[in-house]
C-alpha cells in the first residue's frame, strides 16, 4: 500500500514537472528580456555616446593591436594613440564643420536672405542652337527667369530670421555636443582597455544563442561596422578636402562653408557631386568662364569619387549594397543620431544576412565567391 501511494505521488510530481518544464524557459526568457529592457531604459540618456564609442572602438580595434605591438606591449599607450586617431578621423571634421558655420553665420544668413531676389541671367546664345531642343529650352528658361524661379524660392527658402534662429540654437547646443564627444572618448577608453574580456563574453553569448552561426554573425557585425564606418568617414573627408581645394582654386565665395555642406552631404549619403555641380553653375553665371571650367573639372572628379571611392573602401570588408547603406544611414540618423549613420547600415545588413540564413539562401559574399570560383574554373 505504501509503495502504491509513493508511486502515485511520484507520478503526479513527474506529470507536474513535465507540464511546467516547457513553460519555465519561456518565463526565464521573458524575465531576462524585461531586465534588459529596464537596463536600456535606465541608460538611454547615454545611449548615443555608448553606441558611438562602441562603433569607433570596433572600427579601430585592429589599430590598437598594432600600436600595442609597437609600444612594447603597453595597452595604455596604444589606447591613448588610438583615441587621438579617433579624434582626428571622426571628431575633428564634425567640430570644424560647426566652427565654420558659426564663423560665417552672418554671411550665410545674408546670402539666404537675398537668394529669393536673385534671378536667372539671360540664356546663353549657344543654348538656342542646340539641335531639336534648343527652341524649347529658351522659352522655358525665360519663364523661370521672369516668374517661376523667384516665387518658388520665396516659398521654399525660409526667412533670414528663422535661419538665424536655427543657427543660434545649433550654436547653443555646441556645448552638449562637446560633452557627448567627451563621453564617447571615455566609453572608448573603457571598451578598448578591456576589449579581450568583452570579445570573449560576446563570443560566448553568440555561441549560446546561435552556436557556430551566432559566432559567425557576430564576426560579420564587427567587419560590417568597420567597413561602413571607414567607408563613410574617409570618403566624406577626402571628397570634402578635394572639393575645398577646387572651391578655393575656382574662387568660389564662402568656399569653406560650401565644403562643410559637402562633408555633411557625404556623411548623409547624398554625395558631394551635387554641391560641386551647383557651384559650377553659380560660377558660370557670376564669374569668368575659366573659374567655372576649373570647378567643372573638380566636379567631374568628385562624381567619379562618389561612385568609386566609398564602395571600394567598404567592399574591402563586406559586400553591402548602396541601397542598404543609404536607407540604414537615413533611418539610423533619425533614430540614433550621428552614430546611427554607421549602426543603421550594419543592422540592416545583419538582418538581411539572418533572413538569408533562415531561408537557406546564399549570402552575397558566398555568391561572389562561387562566381569567382566558377570563373577560375572556366579559365583553367
Amino acid at each position: 500500500m505504501i509503495t502504491r501511494f509513493r508511486n502515485f505521488f511520484a507520478s503526479a510530481e513527474a506529470t507536474t514537472r513535465a507540464a511546467v518544464s516547457p513553460v519555465r524557459p519561456v518565463l526565464t526568457a521573458l524575465a531576462v528580456g524585461l531586465l534588459l529592457l529596464a537596463a536600456v531604459w535606465i541608460i538611454h540618456p547615454f545611449l548615443p555616446p555608448i553606441l558611438w564609442g562602441a562603433t569607433i572602438s570596433v572600427t579601430l580595434w585592429p589599430l590598437v593591436q598594432r600600436l600595442q605591438t609597437i609600444c612594447f606591449g603597453s595597452r595604455s599607450a596604444a589606447v591613448f594613440f588610438t583615441v587621438l586617431a579617433a579624434m582626428i578621423i571622426f571628431f575633428l571634421p564634425a567640430v570644424l564643420v560647426i566652427v565654420i558655420f558659426a564663423r560665417h553665420v552672418d554671411a550665410v544668413s545674408h546670402f539666404i536672405g537675398i537668394l529669393p531676389t536673385i534671378q536667372l541671367p539671360a540664356a546663353p546664345a549657344w543654348v538656342g542652337r542646340i539641335p531639336y531642343v534648343g527652341g524649347n529650352i529658351i522659352p522655358f528658361w525665360d519663364h523661370l527667369r521672369e516668374n517661376s524661379l523667384p516665387e518658388l524660392l520665396k516659398q521654399v527658402i525660409p526667412s533670414p530670421e528663422k535661419i538665424l534662429h536655427v543657427l543660434l540654437a545649433s550654436a547653443g547646443s555646441f556645448g552638449s555636443l562637446l560633452l557627448e564627444f567627451a563621453l564617447t572618448l571615455i566609453v572608448m577608453v573603457l571598451l578598448l582597455g578591456r576589449a579581450e574580456g568583452i570579445i570573449m563574453l560576446l563570443d560566448r553569448i553568440g555561441g549560446q544563442l546561435g552556436g557556430r552561426k551566432g559566432r559567425a554573425l557576430l564576426k560579420q557585425a564587427e567587419i560590417t561596422t568597420r567597413g561602413v564606418a571607414l567607408g563613410v568617414t574617409l570618403t566624406a573627408i577626402l571628397e570634402s578636402l578635394f572639393g575645398w581645394v577646387g572651391l578655393m582654386a575656382a574662387g568660389m565665395p564662402m568656399g569653406s562653408v560650401v565644403a562643410a555642406v559637402m562633408f555633411i552631404s557625404c556623411v548623409l549619403q547624398f554625395g558631394g557631386a551635387w554641391v560641386m555641380i551647383l557651384s559650377t553653375v553659380w560660377l558660370y553665371f557670376t564669374a569668368p568662364l575659366m573659374h567655372a571650367i576649373i570647378m567643372l573639372l573638380f566636379a567631374l572628379v568628385v562624381i567619379a569619387g562618389d561612385n568609386f571611392l566609398q564602395p571600394l573602401i567598404i567592399r574591402r570588408y563586406v559586400r553591402i549594397s548602396v541601397i542598404v547603406i543609404m536607407v540604414g544611414a537615413f533611418g539610423g540618423l533619425s533614430t540614433l543620431g550621428f552614430a546611427g549613420v554607421f549602426i543603421g547600415p550594419t543592422l540592416l545588413y545583419l538582418t538581411e544576412t539572418m533572413i538569408r540564413n533562415w531561408a537557406g539562401l546564399p549570402a552575397d559574399d558566398e555568391k561572389a565567391g562561387q562566381a569567382d570560383a566558377s570563373a577560375d574554373a572556366s579559365e583553367s
